[in-house]
């Protein structure tokens, strides 16, 4: 993994905070951890320093045989409460059901943030899958979150003709325009590669940013597209606190051109600063996914 330094330029992650339209956050597989753990201490102070309009989440957000205490935080705090997409993962499944491949019965985690009852939510048949809407200054974020634990390890178990149907239907209806950005999630690795190639191209070409976790480590994926120009890009979400390089993901929207700054924030650093080396990308709404350099950063 290599090094995240602060860029010695004159940018800085607060200008970045302040040329930004809005900024928003991904995170995965902290295990239960609640602020009791410095590494998710520093991904909820980090969240509100960049003020985050909302968090989405990549599942094991809990863990059999633990406190737990991140449930409570998701109960109390308003922030995550009202503003917080948790997916249902194996780490869900293994503490409100029998085991980690119980399909589905990791639902509560979302009864925890009362996602049933947001205005902007629809859930899927199965209880998992869902789709929400978040609109700032003109700009709208399509949030299409599936279920995909990782156990089973047979994808066609596991990742169901139902929820893939689901994440299709939901795609075809969005009309997107240059002022739509759309973000897919489901917590197993390679879930994009289990899809078909017609439907892997669709959600390419039409999908904005995509996401992955479970490994523990983050990563940009190669997804070795033909037109990569005009391709959604693919993200793991690393691990809040059970990771060699502990992190989140922290996205700042920019207008002219509408593109996203996409950042791993590793939580050993002491502050929070900008990324590069691999830890920093911009997205360019319907165009092109490149690594930032900073000193010439616009």
């Amino acid at each position: 993994m290599l090094s995240c330094t602060q860029i010695p330029s004159q940018m800085t992650v607060q200008k970045l905070d302040n040329n930004s339209l809005f900024s928003f956050a991904v995170m995965s597989d902290n295990k239960g951890y609640g602020l009791e753990n410095e590494s998710m201490y520093k991904t909820d102070k980090w969240i509100r320093e960049g003020g985050d309009k909302f968090i989405l989440g990549l599942g094991d957000h809990v863990k059999d045989n633990r406190p737990n205490l991140f449930l409570g935080f998701l109960r109390k705090d308003s922030l995550w409460h009202n503003h917080f997409y948790p997916s249902v993962a194996d780490g869900e499944n293994e503490l409100w059901g029998k085991d980690q491949g119980d399909y589905g019965s990791g639902v509560p985690i979302l009864k925890y943030v009362d996602l049933e009852k947001r205005d902007n939510v629809t859930i899927g048949d199965n209880g998992c899958d869902y789709y929400a809407i978040e609109k700032y200054g003109g700009i709208k974020i399509h949030i299409i979150q599936l279920y995909y634990s990782d156990t089973p390890l047979i994808p066609d178990t596991a990742f169901t003709e139902n929820t893939r149907k689901y994440l299709f239907d939901t795609l075809n209806k969005i009309n997107k325009t240059d002022n739509d950005i759309i973000v897919v999630l489901a917590h197993t690795n390679e879930w994009i590669d289990v899809l078909s190639d017609e439907r892997r191209k669709k959600l390419l070409s039409k999908a904005d940013l995509l996401f992955e976790a479970n490994t523990h480590s983050y990563r940009k994926v190669d997804l070795k597209v033909t037109d990569p120009e005009n391709s959604a890009a693919l993200f793991n979400t690393g691990a809040v606190g059970n990771s060699s390089d502990n992190g989140f993901i922290q996205i700042h929207v920019l207008p002219n051109p509408l593109r996203l700054i996409v950042q791993y924030l590793e939580t050993s650093n002491d502050d929070r600063v900008l990324q590069r080396d691999g830890f920093a990308y911009q997205k360019v709404i319907n165009g092109a996914t490149t690594p930032i350099n900073w000193d010439n950063f616009k």
